[in-house]
């Protein structure tokens, strides 16, 4: 647990040296965004403009495993500017607490967007989702159009 702590407060140190909101988008926004979707394509682009962008490495791992080849080297390259937040024990831990008292509720909910939560969670990033029901937890920000 001592380990999460430290974790959490690097998290936190970073944000507050950040002074900005960062926006995690999920998988279903990214595939919009890249298809020039209105209101995810305008949306992404500034975030991307001011840095406030942020990706999950379960998004990375979803996207690529359906994108075609074009949408792969654009999104390679949007990787390659802002990189992907991974999924370490801390993120893993809370992904676990999430699951687990979903589990107990009778609720069914995917271990990869418990792990999104979680690294909303420890990052304190606002989820943007258009399956807002997917993230039933109420300790993260969730930004829907």
């Amino acid at each position: 647990m001592e380990n999460q702590n430290q974790t959490f407060k690097m998290a936190k140190e970073i944000k507050r040296k950040l002074g900005m909101k960062l926006y995690l988008i999920d998988t279903n926004i990214l595939i919009y965004a890249l298809a020039g979707k209105k209101p995810w394509a305008n949306l992404v682009k500034k975030w991307i403009k001011t840095k406030q962008l942020v990706l999950s490495s379960i998004v990375v791992a979803e996207f690529l495993t359906g994108a075609h080849q074009d949408e792969a080297k654009i999104f390679e390259a949007l990787l390659d500017k802002f990189g992907s937040l991974p999924v370490d024990t801390a993120v893993a831990r809370i992904a676990a607490d999430y699951r687990k008292k979903f589990l107990e509720k009778n609720k069914r909910i995917r271990l990869p967007d418990c792990l999104i939560a979680a690294t909303c969670r420890l990052y304190q990033t606002t989820l943007v989702t258009l399956n807002q029901s997917d993230y039933p937890m109420k300790d993260i920000k969730i930004y829907t159009a």
